[in-house]
């Protein structure tokens, strides 16, 4: 194994670690917090799943090596046994498709989320429809162009002779970088009419901006990751450090919204526990008082969390926004109509 297949390698354990680590740290909260088992909590599961089963894939094919890395790398020895090398070409077909699969099963995540935080908007609705059948239809996609970009399929470890550039696989790369690149857009275009429907104060613009930023974070590397990838001449090496990178960035950015909002809602429901006016008439209040200036991402992570059950979607989206109660005259309507 090379230095650089060392780095990658090690790249790979940490983010996947990382990865890992967040997944359960979403599904310890859930647990604690007692809430209904919904479809977010298998895809975290899932998740979970199939990152420790890239990582595998991604040790042995790191080892092994591929006929890409013999062919276009000067750097590769191509003492390898002609065995192991196909053994690595065909584990890097299938690390491809685990990555594509983690990536996808976190757009479903924020996916799951945002249709939570805005239901009964229906221009939300319907962005949200065309981000659901964009990413099955990218996924379904992206899978046949990791198999079909060399036909027949042989040619991925094939050496002599020289099987051409299609075992680069430049056009599943390009495929899978543009559709998460559009994906993200969609994403932030759903989420980002709802900070125009009322004035906020600094720190609410802040902590909205936060999340855009991050959004952004990951169109930003996923850029990186395919100009390096460019520049390197597809090295596998390259693929696997910088593609165990955006798989750690995309996990960050698809929980953190939920495990933050997650543990300000548990704040929140003991400090009105221990308030006599988190109750009335003997029983304990459902949703606790709205502190004054608090944002709807700080406000609201109760509905956004609160997993699919009866009733639990049929909420006004005023009471979503802005709501201390689920009254939407409570609150003035926003000045753009809702079609």
């Amino acid at each position: 194994m090379s230095n650089n297949s060392h780095e990658a390698e090690q790249v790979g354990y940490a983010c996947a670690a990382l990865s890992v680590f967040i997944l359960c740290c979403r599904i310890v909260i859930s647990r604690w917090r007692r809430e209904p088992v919904d479809l977010s909590f298998f895809l975290v599961l899932l998740s979970m799943v199939v990152i420790i089963g890239r990582i595998i894939t991604n040790n042995f094919y790191l080892e092994f090596g591929t006929a890409n890395d013999v062919l276009h790398n000067p750097h590769f020895s191509d003492s390898n046994d002609t065995s192991h090398l196909k053994t690595g070409s065909i584990l890097v077909l299938l690390a491809r498709v685990l990555l594509t699969g983690v990536l996808w099963l976190q757009i479903c995540l924020l996916l799951l989320f945002y249709s939570r935080i805005t239901s009964g908007i229906t221009w939300a609705d319907r962005l949200t429809k065309t981000a659901w059948i964009t990413t099955w239809v990218t996924f379904v996609a992206i899978v046949l162009a990791t198999f079909l970009e060399c036909h027949p399929i042989e040619l991925y470890w094939q050496v002599d002779p020289d099987p051409g550039h299609c075992v680069e696989a430049y056009v599943q790369l390009l495929l899978q970088s543009i559709a998460n690149i559009v994906i993200d857009i969609l994403l932030l275009t759903i989420a980002y009419p709802l900070i125009c429907l009322r004035k906020r104060s600094l720190s609410e613009y802040v902590s909205l901006y936060t999340l855009f930023a991050l959004g952004t974070f990951c169109i930003v590397i996923t850029i990186i990751r395919v100009i390096l990838v460019f520049n390197e001449g597809s090295s596998q090496t390259t693929r696997s450090l910088w593609a165990s990178v955006q798989m750690f960035v995309s996990c960050f950015v698809a929980n953190a919204p939920t495990i933050y909002g997650s543990l300000r809602v548990a704040r929140r429901k003991r400090s009105g526990q221990r308030s006599p006016l988190g109750y009335a008439s003997g029983e304990r209040s459902t949703r606790p008082s709205r502190p004054e200036g608090e944002s709807w991402i700080k406000m609201d992570e109760e509905i956004a969390l609160t997993p699919t059950a009866p009733n639990a979607l049929m909420a006004p989206p005023t009471a979503i926004l802005y709501g201390t109660d689920i009254n939407p005259t409570s609150h003035p309507l926003p000045s753009f109509p809702i079609r």
